[in-house]
């Protein structure tokens, strides 16, 4: 029989998956069970968000996000790359986590998704400090400009159902 992953602590059925909110758990009355596509069982439970919940996510993001668009360019790199040690560290529970909710292969998981994923965040990481703004020549004579980047804001993104 193939493998559906590692067993971790905390999963099966009676395990809910909360949204995280201004970094709280947050368990709402809209659930769902996450079916394992290899054994047709559930998983895990997961929460749904409804329309309440996301405008409590975009406001909690607004409120952080002065802090965090102040934040040097070391800083942020040093959080992505913590966040690629994490995931190197964690490799194998992530991977089991992937192949029992989407029935990925090992090879696809573990050896490719996990990483794939923290190489991306180390390459990021490494180029927050290349980040920066540039002076365009201008038509008229006598002009300047400055193009500054800096953090746009929030975003909302939501994965159809």
């Amino acid at each position: 029989m193939a493998s559906t992953g590692a067993e971790t602590p905390g999963d099966g059925p009676q395990y809910t998956v909360p949204l995280w909110i201004a970094g709280a758990e947050v368990q709402t009355g809209t659930q769902f069970d996450v079916i394992n596509p290899r054994t047709h069982n559930a998983a895990w439970r997961s929460c749904g968000a409804q329309k309440e919940d996301a405008i409590r996510a975009v406001e909690a993001a607004e409120a952080a996000f002065p802090a965090w668009s102040r934040t040097k360019p070391r800083q942020r790199r040093d959080i992505l790359m913590r966040a690629a040690d994490i995931l190197d560290r964690r490799a194998e529970e992530l991977g089991g986590y992937m192949q029992k909710e989407t029935g990925s292969a090992e090879f696809w998981s573990t050896g490719f998704n996990i990483p794939t994923s923290s190489e991306m965040l180390r390459d990021i990481a490494g180029r927050i400090s290349s980040i920066t703004g540039i002076i365009p020549a201008c038509a008229e004579e006598g002009m300047h400009a400055l193009v500054y980047r800096e953090p746009y804001g929030v975003v909302l993104g939501i994965v159809p159902w």
